[in-house]
């Protein structure tokens, strides 16, 4: 099984610094200088207008006329979260990680340091992350793992879930999805989660246009459809 640690909104959070009573309002990552002009991570604000990681900016714009576009700063980013992944290598994950917030291990090899199962391997994992807000997953794929960390909703103190996914368990505070039940899982979750693959960015929005809302319409369209 692959854990996913998700740190929701890690570089907007790490741009704001000491200015985090923004992110009650509606608020975005700028594009950074020389690159494509989208929007990063957007506060939970900017989502209730519609706007998401990755829109273009006239877009969001246009959604949001009030939303603040804050400077990226990538090399606070790099810090903080290299400090988050040295924690996860002090349990013994090997870990993958191609953006800050979101890291991912196998967790099978790991059974025997902790516990014999991947519940001891979840448990380890949430106490060496010692984080607020963080959310953690596991499926039988990256994508899998991360849908489940998805589901997390975070409290005030530790995380919880208001109602289990369909298709999927608990394990203390983290989400896990079988291999058996994955597809009931994630066939009711919004197409919006393709954007965690960076070659996808752009096909939700295309999608949410020709009326296809969830994963499980999309699997479910045939292939001459798609094309």
């Amino acid at each position: 099984m692959v854990v996913c640690v998700l740190l929701p909104r890690f570089a907007l959070v790490a741009a704001l610094a000491d200015r985090r009573e923004l992110l009650a309002g509606p608020v975005a990552l700028a594009p950074e200088a020389g690159r494509v002009q989208v929007v990063g991570e957007v506060s939970a604000a900017a989502e209730a207008h519609g706007v998401m990681a990755g829109m273009r900016v006239g877009e969001a714009l246009a959604r949001c006329p009030d939303i603040r576009l804050v400077p990226p700063d990538p090399d606070g980013v790099r810090g903080l979260w290299r400090e988050i992944l040295d924690r996860l290598e002090r349990i013994g994950a090997t870990v993958e990680s191609d953006r800050a917030g979101e890291a991912y291990f196998e967790a099978d090899g790991l059974h025997g340091i902790h516990g014999g199962d991947l519940d001891g391997v979840l448990s380890a994992t949430r106490r060496i992350i010692e984080r607020p807000g963080a959310r953690i997953g596991a499926g039988p794929s990256r994508f899998a793992s991360r849908a489940a960390a998805g589901a997390v909703r975070p409290r005030r103190r530790g995380a919880a879930l208001t109602a289990t996914p369909a298709g999927a368990r608990l394990a203390g505070t983290a989400v896990v999805v079988s291999a058996s039940s994955v597809r009931e899982f994630l066939s009711g979750l919004p197409v919006a989660l393709l954007r965690v693959r960076p070659e996808l960015a752009e096909l939700p929005e295309t999608l949410d246009r020709l009326g296809v809302r969830t994963l499980g319409e999309l699997a479910a369209m045939p292939s001459a459809a798609m094309a």
